[in-house]
């Protein structure tokens, strides 16, 4: 059964870079950010553990979200649905937009954060544009785990391979293996967040 009886849309924050006032005092709620690679299944990943099926956007095509998407979960607790790096069909300029207002949000010390959920590819394993911005993470000390995402794709007999080359390609973080599809890792990443 789920802990997440509600989700709701709290603030949308654009490429301007600049934090919005709300009726709502973000700060007072306990903060937690997912983002990864526009084609890693982020959206879907955030909509299976809310149990909320179109919270986020999701398409066939990489990209879609644009903006940090905050939301309220169970009137307690703000999931920060970021824009996703590397590949997207989008122009240079476009997409150097989204990787700047990434960075300026996980940056900015008006933001604390319980933890950071950075999204990679299970069956593909961490790549570079996800070490740099695991490095990013690092540098910044933020706490992160790490989603290896798609498991369901994986056949039994590669999920400990895949798991154990991602696992030495990040170092010194917790990654649980996840699939939106089964439900795999859903608990676990409900024990990280604390709910």
């Amino acid at each position: 059964m789920s802990p997440i009886k509600s989700a709701q849309l709290f603030i949308s924050i654009g490429t301007s870079k600049v934090l919005p006032n709300s009726d709502l005092d973000a700060k007072k709620y306990p903060l937690f950010a997912f983002f990864g690679r526009s084609n890693v299944g982020k959206s879907s990943f955030i909509n299976s553990i809310t149990g909320v099926k179109d919270l986020c956007r999701s398409g066939a095509s990489p990209g879609v979200t644009k903006t940090v998407n905050l939301f309220l979960i169970n009137n307690k607790i703000l999931f920060a649905d970021l824009p996703g790096y590397g590949y997207a069909k989008m122009s240079i300029p476009e997409r150097k937009k989204l990787e700047d207002l990434i960075f300026w949000y996980l940056g900015n010390p008006e933001n604390n954060f319980n933890q950071v959920f950075l999204l990679v590819d299970g069956k593909i394993g961490a790549q570079p544009s996800d070490l740099e911005v695991l490095q990013f993470l690092n540098q910044k000390q933020l706490p992160t785990t790490i989603v290896a995402t798609k498991f369901d794709r994986l056949k039994s007999s590669e999920k400990a391979r895949a798991l154990k080359k991602i696992t030495n390609q990040i170092r010194n973080h917790n990654v649980i293996p996840y699939s939106s599809v089964t439900g795999e890792g859903r608990q676990e990443v409900y024990k990280t967040l604390g709910i």
